[in-house]
């Protein structure tokens, strides 16, 4: 096969080969799976994600009673997606909500577009820069992006969420994985990631509990759909015995630990020593995570 592509460059040079090799049905979006036929590691990471499950998702479609609350829907099954703009609502194969086509595929160019040049026969490529940037993700997610903006640092969304797998299977499909063999992969698993200790700041000052976000871009918890949560529980001793303090933080309700902001908790007086506890749960889990669990 590999000599049949190169006896075509040379008998055709390159752009009748690539004549030869489109595969016209890419052009018209196809659903997902598709993509597979070359991008099949890619696929299996996005078949993981959420983003893969933004549509058909039971607590979606309860949230937006059964696909009716038209304002939700565009981001949970976008045509196209671009920077800073929240997309339009897809017509076909809404069940893959965001899918590789939403993403990559731009009617403009009428070609794939991505943060690598690339030779793709089956399909016009672009190499397209603003993958690369946080304002691509700020359609959809435009809270969870201002609260990035406030924050003013140099990693962007994709270097949190998309980290570089060591790898360089882009394609799979012979010959053309021959052509990218230097080309990096990142992630498409979209992986929510969960703050460590480290993250968090505590200090005891005052009569208060101060809790920090010293390492997490953006408010804990974020989103802009959903609805997750951050328990924090303070076991205090004092010589009357314990107390136990609860507090419940959620995007929702507008209350969250902000980047450098301390959040305060009074303590009572004559206190001995005191523990703290915090846990997280995704808005799509059931099962609360430890975060952090410290003596002070």
């Amino acid at each position: 096969m590999i000599l049949l592509v190169l006896f075509s460059l040379l008998l055709f040079g390159c752009g009748k080969f690539e004549e030869l090799a489109r595969e016209e049905d890419l052009l018209e979006r196809p659903q997902a799976k598709r993509c597979a036929d070359c991008h099949a590691e890619i696929f299996k990471e996005w078949e993981k994600s959420r983003h893969a499950k933004a549509w058909v998702s039971e607590q979606f479609r309860l949230e937006s009673e059964n696909y009716t609350k038209n304002k939700c829907l565009s981001c949970h099954a976008p045509h196209q997606v671009d920077p800073d703009k929240k997309p339009i609502l897809r017509v076909e194969f809404k069940e893959d909500g965001v899918s590789c086509v939403a993403c990559h595929f731009k009617e403009e160019t009428k070609a794939m577009h991505g943060p690598l040049k690339v030779w793709s026969p089956p399909h016009p490529s672009r190499e397209d820069l603003s993958y690369l940037r946080s304002n691509f993700c700020a359609g959809c997610h435009q809270e969870t992006f201002k609260q990035w903006q406030m924050v003013k640092t140099q990693k962007s969304c994709q270097d949190c969420h998309m980290p570089s797998l060591g790898k360089r299977d882009l394609i799979q499909k012979f010959p053309f994985h021959l052509f990218h063999l230097a080309k990096p992969r990142h992630s498409h698993e979209f992986p929510a990631l969960k703050a460590k200790p480290e993250d968090l700041l505590l200090e005891v000052k005052d009569g208060k509990l101060y809790i920090t976000n010293v390492g997490v871009p953006h408010n804990l918890p974020t989103a802009d759909q959903g609805d997750p949560k951050l328990y924090i529980t303070v076991i205090v001793n004092t010589p009357q015995g314990k107390q136990t303090i609860r507090r419940l933080l959620s995007a929702q309700a507008k209350t969250a630990l902000e980047h450098g902001k301390p959040y305060e908790i009074e303590l009572p007086q004559d206190i001995k020593n005191l523990k703290v506890l915090i846990h997280r749960k995704l808005s799509h889990s059931e099962e609360k995570e430890l975060i952090l669990e410290r003596d002070l």
